[in-house]
């Protein structure tokens, strides 16, 4: 649940739309539950890719514990294999943006592109983690 309802499908429409290799995009929580996407035919491919981003942003923190004055946080990662590429961003609080494109796309303009949304989302895209039910 995004707070105040905040609808940002626009965004990602627009983004997918400037570049024709964008096969689709998504703005998923870090518990890997899809927000909102663009792009996508099959709704199983959403929540397939909400918690590949999760997992991703997941394995960011270890690799940060590496270096002395980082913070942890997962600014951009991008995995290249054949076919095509995957880019994810941190969007806000806990709120990750994720790219997947064909090959043949440039993965500098989309980069920036992306930085670029989602530091206009902002704390628009804070989400709050799941919480575990608890039986009374």
């Amino acid at each position: 649940m995004t707070h105040q309802g905040t609808d940002v499908s626009w965004a990602l429409r627009d983004l997918t739309e400037s570049i024709k290799e964008i096969r689709f995009a998504l703005v998923a929580s870090s518990d890997g539950k899809a927000i909102t996407s663009y792009g996508a035919d099959d709704p199983d491919d959403v929540d397939r890719f909400a918690a590949v981003v999760a997992g991703l942003q997941a394995l960011a923190q270890p690799v940060a514990e590496q270096f002395p004055r980082s913070t942890g946080g997962l600014r951009l990662a991008m995995i290249e294999v054949d076919g095509g590429h995957l880019f994810v961003v941190r969007a806000g609080v806990e709120t990750y943006l994720g790219v997947l494109a064909k090959e043949g796309l440039d993965q500098g303009l989309l980069g920036h592109q992306m930085r670029d949304l989602a530091r206009r989302m902002g704390e628009l895209l804070g989400t709050e983690p799941r919480s575990e039910e608890h039986s009374g």
